[in-house]
C-alpha cells in the first residue's frame, strides 16, 4: 500500500468536500481530496440545479444570501461559465392553507433581510404564462435574486481551481475506514493507499453515516433516491425556477426542461440509482394539468440522485465529539447544491482559524438527542 500525506485530509468530492479542499488551500495548506468515483457525478451532479434562499428553516437563510454572493461572482473567480444565473423562484400557492403558510414564511425571512414578495394570481401568470388557466392559483411567493446553475459544471469547475492550488484529486478512491488512535484521527484507508493528515472532513454526503458507523459513531442520516427527468430542448419559455407542493422543475440555458417533484422519490436502498417506469407514469399523468406545453414534448433522459437527511432537515457542520482533528459536513437534505460554495468558506475558516465567520451553531452535531452510541 502506498501512504499520502497533507495537513487536511477531505472524504468526498461533491461540491461541499471540493469547496471546503478549495479555501483550504487558498490558506495555503495541503490537501488531498478523496472521491470513490468522480468528482461532482454524485448528489453534487444529479440535482435540480436551484440555488435558492427562500423556503428554507431560519438558520440556513443566512448562509444561503451570502452563499448568492460568491456564486455571482464564481464565473470570474473560477474562470468557467457553471451556467448560473439570477432568474427568479416563484412558489405556487394553490389552497389557503399554503398561501398561509408561505405567507408565514415571507415575513420570516423579511426579518433576516431577504428580497421576497407575494404575488396576485394575476402578477403569478404574467411571469408563467404557460401555467393552464384551469388550475386554481392563489398567488405565489416569488424571490427574485434566487437562481439556477448547471450541477454537472459547477463542482467541476471548483476542483478544477482547488487543483490549480495545489489540491491532490484521488478519484476511485473509496474511504474504507479511519484509523484512530487517542482521540484523534491518525489516517483514512482506501483498498490500496493509506493517507495520513493533522486535520480530517468526513464530506461524504449520503455515505458519510457508514463511516462514521466504521469509527461506533452514529448520526441520525436517511437516504433518498430522486429521480429527475429531462426533456429535449424547446425556445426559452420560463425563466424562473418554479415550485409547487408536487412538483419543481427549471429551464435549463441550452433549453431543457428539468422536472422532479415528490411523486418521484423513493427509499434509496442500498443506494439504489434505478429510474422505474412509475417516474415516467406519474410525470406525464400530472404536469400536463399545469403546463399543458408540457403534453407533446419528447423526454431524452432520466436519472435518479440520493439525498442524504437528518431528522431537522438541516446540515451538520461541526468538530465530531471526541475527537480532536475529525470534522463532519453533511446531512444538507437536497439544501446543499446552494449552499456548497458558503459551507466551503466557513468549515475552512473553522478548521484553519478556529472560528467561522457566521454563527453555525444551528449546526453542531449535539443538537439531536442521541448522536452517539
Amino acid at each position: 500500500m502506498s501512504t499520502y500525506k497533507a495537513d487536511v485530509i477531505i472524504v468526498g468530492g461533491g461540491i461541499v468536500g471540493s469547496s471546503i479542499a478549495y479555501r483550504i488551500a487558498e490558506k495555503k495548506h495541503s490537501v488531498i481530496l478523496l472521491e470513490k468515483g468522480r468528482v461532482g457525478e454524485e448528489a453534487s451532479g444529479r440535482n435540480g440545479g436551484g440555488v435558492r434562499q427562500q423556503d428554507r428553516d431560519p438558520a440556513e437563510i443566512p448562509l444561503a444570501m451570502e452563499s448568492i454572493k460568491l456564486w455571482a461572482r464564481m464565473k470570474d473567480e473560477l474562470d468557467w461559465d457553471v451556467g448560473y444565473r439570477q432568474g427568479g423562484n416563484l412558489h405556487y400557492a394553490h389552497s389557503q392553507e399554503k398561501l398561509t403558510l408561505l405567507q408565514e414564511r415571507l415575513e420570516r425571512e423579511t426579518k433576516l433581510g431577504l428580497e421576497v414578495e407575494m404575488l396576485s394570481p394575476e402578477d403569478t401568470r404574467k411571469l408563467t404564462p404557460k401555467l393552464s388557466e384551469k388550475i386554481d392559483l392563489l398567488g405565489a411567493k416569488y424571490c427574485p435574486s434566487d437562481g439556477t446553475a448547471n450541477p454537472l459544471l459547477a463542482t467541476k469547475a471548483i476542483v478544477r481551481m482547488a487543483r490549480n492550488l495545489g489540491v491532490q484529486i484521488h478519484e476511485h478512491s473509496p474511504v474504507m475506514n479511519f484509523v484512530t488512535d487517542n482521540q484523534k484521527v491518525t489516517a483514512a484507508v482506501t483498498a490500496n493507499d493509506v493517507y495520513e493528515g493533522d486535520i480530517f472532513v468526513n464530506a461524504a454526503g449520503p455515505w458519510a453515516r457508514g463511516l462514521c458507523l466504521k469509527m461506533g459513531l452514529d448520526v441520525p442520516i436517511t437516504v433518498k433516491g430522486e429521480s429527475k427527468i429531462i426533456t429535449e430542448a424547446l425556445p426559452p419559455m420560463i425563466r424562473q425556477f418554479v415550485q409547487s407542493d408536487r412538483f419543481y422543475f427549471r429551464q435549463a440555458l441550452e433549453g431543457n426542461f428539468h422536472v422532479a417533484g415528490e411523486m418521484t422519490q423513493r427509499p434509496a436502498n442500498l443506494f439504489e440509482k434505478s429510474v422505474d417506469f412509475k417516474t415516467f407514469v406519474d410525470v406525464s399523468r400530472w404536469l400536463p394539468e399545469f403546463f399543458p406545453f408540457i403534453r407533446h414534448v419528447n423526454i431524452i433522459r432520466c436519472f435518479t440522485g440520493l439525498i442524504h437527511y437528518t431528522p431537522d432537515r438541516l446540515p451538520i457542520l461541526d468538530r465530531v465529539p471526541g475527537f480532536e482533528n475529525l470534522f463532519f459536513s453533511a446531512g444538507f437534505s437536497g439544501h446543499g447544491f446552494c449552499l456548497g460554495p458558503i459551507v466551503g468558506r466557513l468549515m475552512a475558516e473553522l478548521i484553519v482559524d478556529g472560528k467561522s465567520s457566521l454563527d453555525l451553531r444551528a449546526f453542531c452535531w449535539n443538537r439531536f438527542a442521541s448522536p452517539t452510541e
